[in-house]
C-alpha cells in the first residue's frame, strides 16, 4: 500500500490519502528480542508441527525461553528483500479508485473483475493441488500400498487438517490469532489486546 500511496498521496481533490478513518501502516521489522514477535513464530510452528505430525514438547512451547530461541533461530532465516510489483500496484489503485466512484457501469467492470480474481485463485488452488499429488506419486509405492484411498493415506502420514477451536487454549490457536493480531494492531498504531 505504502508503494502505491506514499504518506504524501493526495487525492483528485488533493487532501491527503492518509487521513483517518484511513490509517497509513508502518511496515513491521523482525526482532528477535521482541516476545510478541516471537510468540508468532512460536505458535506458526506449533501448528505447523501438529500438521505435519511432529511431536512437540509438551513441557516448553509457551515458556519464554522457548519463544526466545524460536526468534533466535528465526533470525536467521534470510528473506528475500520485498520488491513492488507494478502491476498489484495498479490493480490496488483501480481498486480505490473503484471505490471512489459510484455510477452502475464501474460496479459492473468491478464485479466481472472480482470473477475474474476468483477464477485465478480457483486456477491457483487446481495447479498446486495437482502439484501436490504429483509430488506424492513420487514417493515410495510401498509407503503407500497399506492404503488404497490417497486422502486416507495423506491423513495418516503426510499431512493433516487443522480445525479451528478457541476453547482449547493447548492447540496454539489463540497464540496464533493473539500474536498475528497485535503484530498487524503495530503496524497500524492500534491498541494491543489482551490474550484472554
Amino acid at each position: 500500500m505504502l508503494h502505491v500511496y506514499p504518506l504524501d498521496a493526495k487525492t483528485k481533490d488533493g487532501a491527503l490519502f492518509w487521513a483517518l478513518p484511513k490509517r497509513a501502516p508502518t511496515p513491521a521489522t523482525f526482532d528477535k528480542t521482541d516476545m510478541l514477535h516471537c510468540t508468532f513464530i512460536q505458535s506458526m510452528a506449533c501448528l505447523r508441527a501438529n500438521l505435519f505430525f511432529v511431536k512437540i514438547p509438551s513441557d516448553k512451547p509457551r515458556s519464554d525461553a522457548f519463544r526466545l530461541d524460536c526468534g533466535e533461530m528465526a533470525s536467521h532465516i534470510k528473506v528475500p528483500a520485498f520488491v513492488p510489483n507494478d502491476q498489484k500496484a495498479k490493480e490496488i489503485q483501480s481498486s480505490v479508485e473503484k471505490e471512489n466512484k459510484k455510477d452502475e457501469e464501474e460496479k459492473k467492470d468491478g464485479e466481472e473483475e472480482e470473477k475474474k480474481d476468483v477464477q485465478e485463485e480457483e486456477d491457483n488452488v487446481e495447479k498446486m493441488k495437482s502439484q501436490f499429488f504429483t509430488i506424492l506419486e513420487e514417493l515410495t509405492a510401498e509407503t503407500k500400498k497399506s492404503f488404497t484411498d490417497d486422502s486416507a493415506w495423506i491423513e495418516k502420514n503426510l499431512v493433516k487438517s487443522e480445525e479451528f477451536e478457541k476453547d482449547d487454549d493447548a492447540n496454539y490457536h489463540i497464540d496464533f490469532m493473539y500474536s498475528m493480531g497485535n503484530c498487524r494492531a503495530a503496524c497500524y498504531k492500534l491498541e494491543r489486546m489482551d490474550w484472554i
